[in-house]
């Protein structure tokens, strides 16, 4: 395996387009929909073995990062991420590091969650759009209703849990009117990173 010349970043899409919510400003919803019905989407431990060892071997410095991402990640479960860290840990030379980040709408985030992100430390990103109007004014669930009070529970629970966590916010064509509102808004519910 040829060591890259330099530091890269690779986001790793272990679930495909798949989500649980249906935010109305998502360019991946169709994306499930360009596949044969059945398509299993789920990244496979043969597939998920053969780039954790590729990843490592390709990154030249001692810090090896992985970008978890989606579609909703989570929705594979602790389990498939538990196996990941195991891999990783298995094909880890000496003298590196791995750092694991994975970002997520934070509706499926419960206290084993948080048990093992903040236990394999983690980095969390967040996706919170501004205070409850501004949120669930496009980031709804599949039937519809608003994830304002699920994700802000998910912070929480983070922050108790200790795991570092990042939010982001798409700005889109409402929430854009108010950057004030939405900046004090995460001042006022402890976000640090924005």
């Amino acid at each position: 395996m040829e060591v890259a010349a330099r530091e890269f970043q690779i986001m790793v899409k272990t679930i495909g387009a798949i989500c649980n919510l249906d935010c109305h400003y998502c360019y991946y919803l169709e994306k499930e929909h360009l596949y044969p019905k059945g398509t299993n989407f789920r990244l496979n431990d043969e597939t998920l073995e053969r780039y954790i060892v590729q990843h490592i071997q390709a990154t030249p410095k001692e810090i090896v990062s992985f970008s978890w991402h989606g579609g909703e990640p989570t929705l594979l479960g602790v389990d498939f991420f538990r196996r990941a860290v195991e891999l990783q840990k298995k094909h880890l030379p000496p003298g590196k590091k791995i750092i694991n980040g994975i970002q997520t709408n934070g509706t499926t985030i419960d206290e084993p969650w948080c048990e093992f992100l903040a236990q394999e430390s983690f980095y969390v990103g967040l996706s919170l759009d501004g205070p409850r109007e501004l949120h669930d004014h496009y980031r709804v669930s599949k039937g519809q209703k608003p994830t304002h009070k699920q994700v802000v529970q998910a912070f929480h629970m983070l922050r108790r849990a200790k795991v570092h966590v990042d939010l982001l916010c798409v700005v889109h064509d409402v929430n854009v009117r108010f950057p004030t509102q939405v900046y004090r808004y995460f001042k006022e519910i402890g976000g640090q990173y924005l």
